[in-house]
């Protein structure tokens, strides 16, 4: 959303000065219900879904942060949007996994004893541009006004500052002691502007390949000689059997109490607020532009309209909004997504009706009502099957979760992953192959924590129940077996020896090709044909060639006119001639060294935060339950 404040030429223009306070807190009233402010259960709306170190995040702050997105994804996609989309997408994911990460951002800055203070919260907020009119803060009454029915206090729009100013300081804290050097700016600049024109001849080594023949005793010959090529970890072959809610399905009953209480407390996932669609014609103002000029162009072209002309052709001619191409269509839009003007104008229009001039923080627009869709929320009848559905997936969880701590005492006391069998029929035991610590396990959706578990469990034992993500259920593993690290046996790499050994000859013939090729350009040049790129720049290709950092670290430290040796590639070899370089000018560089000096340090700051904030991630303890958020999400 943040993306349209910062690009003015973007649709952002009409999210106005109090929009993007309006992001953090205006959707709370708009989309939670009533109904959710009292609770305070695990799952509930304003109990916990999530913990960081045992710290707890709020199922009213997943909402917030989810609607908000949701909002935003309706603004974009117009008639293309839908619930299920989003679902696809993973928004409930995207949302939560940002809410972890300040989270834990937050726990890094107070551990190392971080603070912010009131008065840093009451400059922030009295110079944020989203908080002033005419380049000075709205007051105290404005301010106090925009809470009003927006669900959130001031205190708490204050708290959400403070933890930003609190995050932006550990961020301070980690990246300002980056630095580049004038060595490190003229390096980098080279690489991304320095361009070659190139001619080549590539010797692939495909093209011996079938002349190759390899017998089964060069084979067996080529594995003892290269036996490190085969040498292979400690591996641990595994029994396992899941658990999984549809297990359960059929012992769970959901009654029609329990699908029409679930309707009413979250009636607000079946609801679509009221909605317009309109167009509108945008005469922006500025410090740089006279208002009266600008004021008379836009009553000259609404004269125009209020004389029947076309409206959509109008916008395309006059609009200096982004949305001119499309006519002056902004798409469905509902409340709280507009600047206050143009939102009153918007939804106060008849379909068809046209606008006097609105002015806005951005300039005058003509608008004019296109569509409008009602408040709608789709009947029980309508939604009962899926009801029934959640409901049904939920207690079914709920039993699986209570049958894990049975089936794990009765798995310890029969010592045999068999043992569930018994109990439950369906499940059918399966045995891995043998696997090393750092291999994933396909079976098990490639969970490197169920490798790890597998290799912290002694030989024959079977491991805790472990969790395989969301809605997955639970695994239970009997470690069966253990081979020590060795050699693979001959048989068991045989196929691997021979394509090793067939590519290994291929390019010595290759080789032997491109060295042929090399004394025929060094001599009269024969009928050899080259290749030619005009424009080879660093971590591009050169095509039949594929990747090879030989001729990407050879090709710019040659002279034009100079032919390299032979260049080992990922397809064989490759002879290169310099043509023609290109793309620095000292001059240019000089003018342009502050800035990009400016762009590099900001780029590798950026990849020392996101270094960071992963490797923070994975120090903390994360608990979250997907099973309440789906429930909220739907």
């Amino acid at each position: 959303m943040l993306k349209y404040f910062r690009n003015r030429r973007s649709m952002g223009w009409l999210m106005g000065s109090s929009m993007l306070v309006l992001v953090i807190f205006a959707f709370v009233a708009f989309y939670v219900p009533v109904f959710l402010a009292p609770s305070d259960g695990v799952g509930s709306p304003t109990g916990a879904i999530a913990w960081v170190d045992g710290d707890p995040i709020s199922s009213r702050e997943f909402l917030q942060g989810y609607r908000l997105q949701d909002a935003q994804y309706r603004q974009q996609l117009g008639a293309q949007y839908s619930p299920d989309l989003l679902k696809q997408l993973g928004l409930d994911n995207f949302v939560m996994q940002r809410l972890v990460q300040d989270k834990v951002l937050t726990l890094e800055a107070e551990r190392l004893g971080l603070s912010v203070a009131d008065a840093e919260v009451s400059q922030n907020i009295l110079t944020d541009p989203s908080l002033q009119q005419d380049g000075q803060f709205i007051g105290k009454e404005a301010y106090m006004g925009m809470f009003a029915g927006s669900g959130m206090t001031p205190s708490m729009y204050e708290e959400q500052v403070r933890q930003g100013i609190l995050r932006q300081k550990l961020q301070a804290l980690v990246t300002d002691g980056i630095v580049v050097t004038g060595a490190d700016v003229e390096d980098e600049y080279r690489r991304r502007n320095e361009k070659l024109s190139l001619e080549y001849a590539v010797i692939a080594r495909s093209d011996f390949e079938s002349e190759l023949e390899v017998s089964d005793d060069e084979v067996r010959a080529y594995y003892d000689e290269n036996q490190a090529e085969f040498e292979r970890p400690v591996q641990r072959k595994a029994r396992f059997i899941t658990l999984t809610p549809q297990l359960f399905t059929g012992e769970v009953t959901v009654t029609q109490r329990e699908i029409t209480r679930y309707y009413n407390e979250n009636q607000e996932q079946y609801s679509t607020g009221e909605q317009v669609r309109a167009s509108h014609i945008l005469f922006k103002t500025g410090p740089d532009k006279d208002e009266d000029e600008v004021r008379q162009q836009a009553e000259a072209v609404l004269l125009e309209v209020k004389a029947g002309a076309d409206f959509a052709e109008l916008a395309r001619q006059h609009s200096e909004d982004t949305s001119a191409d499309s006519g002056g269509d902004l798409g469905l839009f509902g409340r709280g997504a507009m600047v206050p003007e143009f939102e009153q104008a918007a939804f106060t229009l008849p379909v068809g009706g046209t606008s006097e001039l609105v002015r806005s923080n951005y300039g005058y627009h003509i608008i004019k009502v296109m569509e409008r869709e009602v408040a709608f929320t789709q009947p029980l009848e309508a939604v009962q099957e899926q009801i029934q559905g959640v409901l049904s997936q939920e207690k079914a969880t709920t039993t699986m979760e209570e049958a894990i701590e049975s089936a794990a005492e009765r798995l310890r006391a029969a010592g045999s992953i068999d043992a569930l069998t018994a109990k439950y029929p369906l499940l059918v035991p399966q045995d891995t192959p043998f696997f090393g610590a750092q291999d994933p396990l396909p079976q098990l959706g490639n969970s490197m924590d169920v490798t790890r578990r597998v290799f912290e469990t002694d030989v024959l034992k079977i491991t805790p129940a472990i969790p395989l993500g969301p809605g997955g259920g639970y695994v239970f593993l009997q470690v069966l077996e253990e081979r020590e690290a060795s050699v693979a046996p001959f048989e068991d790499v045989q196929n691997q020896a021979r394509q090793q050994l067939r590519d290994e000859r291929a390019m010595e013939l290759a080789r032997a090709g491109a060295e042929d090729v090399h004394r025929q350009l060094t001599g009269d040049g024969g009928d050899v044909e080259l290749l030619t790129n005009e424009s080879y720049f660093r971590g591009s290709q050169l095509p039949e060639a594929g990747r090879s950092a030989a001729v990407e670290a050879r090709a710019f430290e040659m002279e034009v006119g100079e032919l390299s040796a032979p260049l080992v590639s990922d397809n064989g070899y490759v002879l290169i001639r310099v043509l023609e370089k290109s793309g620095f000018d000292a001059e240019d560089f000089t003018e342009q060294r502050a800035s990009f000096e400016e762009q590099i340090l900001n780029e590798r700051r950026s990849r020392m935060w996101g270094a960071f904030v992963q490797n923070l991630q994975s120090r903390y303890d994360v608990q979250i339950d997907w099973q309440a958020i789906r429930g909220i999400t739907g």
